[in-house]
Order: structure tokens, then sequence, then C-alpha cells
């Protein structure tokens, strides 16, 4: 990223300079979750909270919907700063211990009792965890999940490739979780049988050329809603094309399009049963001279914020 000065301009005010949590609720709240130690692959995930904080100042919140021929100029628009009260919970402590993962776990839940969605930014997938538990609360029971993820992280083990079967483990239904983009050549026949007979859905990468982004989303949202709980949604970035995330240590050629994962961000946060969405596996360490991955987590926040306006009808 960058160290150049920001230019300013008060007629393009620039984003990402929210304040803290303080008395008032919100209706999105950030929260940072640096997970990194126990990842499969060596990463400086835990800087990648701090640098999507920073890449969002890259960006204004003015949002336009799509135009129709013969009323351009007519297409509803907003700023989210001025439609949403957004604000930065700021980063957990020591999230990669068993205590550490604890504590991450109490504060997503304080975080979430006062907000219409939390967006968690990783970190490795590992975060997905206190993520996901946080927002479930006592409904875990019926709660869901959906990953866009390349990978079914169901490994045996405590680490950024475990995180489902841990969510299993602790009480989450198999069955109201589903996972989208998991690709061939970054899994194994093990874990593929273990999805199987967890009665995962599983939405193979492929499906994704022949189907609309917003069927995908529709099918997965039924399922994950079944049980009437809180739906949590994991953004893994390493789902993208490595050519648009190469600050994804397990990224590969032929992942989803950035435009594909901001679409399924927005058409997520949309839905009132989404209560929850993490942002993992970037390491801002690792990134392209321009920060393009980074960028894409940053971008991401904004498009989570801008379903929630939609779902909130602002």
């Amino acid at each position: 990223m960058s160290t150049a000065a920001l230019s300013h301009d008060p007629s393009w005010p620039r984003t990402g300079a929210w304040p803290a949590l303080g008395e008032l609720d919100a209706d999105l709240a950030l929260i940072g979750i640096p997970t990194s130690a126990t990842s499969l692959s060596p990463t400086h995930a835990h800087l990648t909270p701090t640098a999507v904080r920073e890449a969002l100042r890259r960006y204004s919140s003015h949002v336009v919907a799509s135009g129709v021929p013969g009323a351009r100029g007519t297409e509803a628009e907003l700023v989210l700063d001025e439609a949403l009260r957004i604000v930065d919970a700021g980063d957990v402590t020591d999230p990669d211990t068993v205590a550490g993962e604890g504590t991450a776990t109490a504060r997503v839940a304080e975080v979430a009792a006062r907000a219409e969605l939390v967006v968690a930014l990783g970190g490795d997938n590992a975060l997905t965890v206190p993520a996901a538990l946080g927002v479930a609360g006592d409904r875990l029971a019926d709660a869901g999940l959906i990953t866009l993820d390349a990978h079914h992280d169901l490994r045996d083990g405590r680490s950024n490739g475990s995180p489902v079967r841990r969510l299993v483990e602790a009480g989450l239904n198999p069955r109201r979780i589903v996972q989208i983009g998991i690709a061939d050549f970054a899994n194994s026949r093990a874990y593929r049988e273990r999805a199987k007979d967890l009665g995962i859905t599983v939405i193979h990468r492929d499906e994704l050329f022949e189907r609309s982004l917003s069927e995908v989303a529709a099918e997965a949202l039924d399922i994950a809603g079944a049980g009437g709980g809180p739906i949590h949604v994991d953004l893994d970035v390493d789902v993208c094309d490595r050519s648009v995330a190469p600050g994804c240590p397990a990224s590969i050629p032929g992942g989803i399009q950035a435009h594909e994962l901001r679409r399924f961000a927005r058409l997520f946060a949309a839905d009132a049963r989404v209560r929850g969405v993490d942002i993992a596996e970037v390491d801002a360490a690792a990134d392209a001279p321009d920060a393009r991955t980074v960028r894409l987590a940053a971008l991401l926040v904004l498009e989570c914020a801008a379903g929630l306006a939609l779902r909130l009808g602002r």
C-alpha cells in the first residue's frame, strides 16, 4: 500500500473514519479478530485489520442503484455514512489462544447485541469460529453458516483449516451449512466425504458459471436459515482467482472474480437473517504492490454496508 498522502477534496469525502462503538447502538459494527498463529500456511494475517481500515480511506461511501434505459439519472442513490450508523469496535487481542478465542467470542456477542450486522475483519480463517459463535450466541443449535471458500475447512486439529468442523462439534447443525465456491484441486477426497457424511450443502465453483449469483445466494439463505436462527457468512477471500487475490496464501488460478465476491457480500448482507459476516485469509504483508487484495477486503466491508442499507430500506 502506498504511503503517499491521500488528496483532500471537501466535495469527495472519504469513508472509514468511523467512531468507536460507545454508548449508542449501531446499524453496522466493525471488529478486528487478527488470527494468524495457527495457520497452515505462513502468514501475517494479523496485520490485515489495520491495513483494511487504512484502505477504506481510499473510497467514498456513495452508492448508486443500477439504472435502466430511458431513465438514466433517476437511479436511487445514498451515502452510507449518512444513511447508516457505522462504528468500529476495535480489535480483540490474542485471539489465537483458547482463552483469547473465548474472549473474542464474548466480545462479538456483546457487539452483535448492539448492532444489526457485525463485520469481523481477519485474520486467517480461524476467526470464523469466534465470529460465528459470537453472532449465534445462545441460538447456535438453530443458526446457519454460509461460506464463500475454495476449501471445506473440515480438517482435524485447530487451525485456519478447521473452523467448519469445529463449529459443527460446538453444536452447529451441519445441514444448515452451505459452502459456495469449493474448487477442484484444493481439497481431498477425505474431506469431501466428511462434508457429504455431515450433510453439508456444497455448491461447486463451476456451478457459478451456469447459475445467477442471486439464485445461488437465495438457495444458500434458505438452507442456512431453515432453523430460524441467525446466519453467519464467512467471506474467505481465497475463493477468488489468484490474479485478484494474491495476498491470500491459498488462492488459486480459476477462482471467482472480485465482482462476484462483492456481489455475494451485498446480497447476503441485505437479508435480515444474516447477523454476521467475516472477511478472512488476507495477508496484508504478502499482497501485490498495489494492495489489490486488501483493497478488495475494504470494498467487501462497504458492500456489506450497502446490503444492510437495502435491508433497512435506507
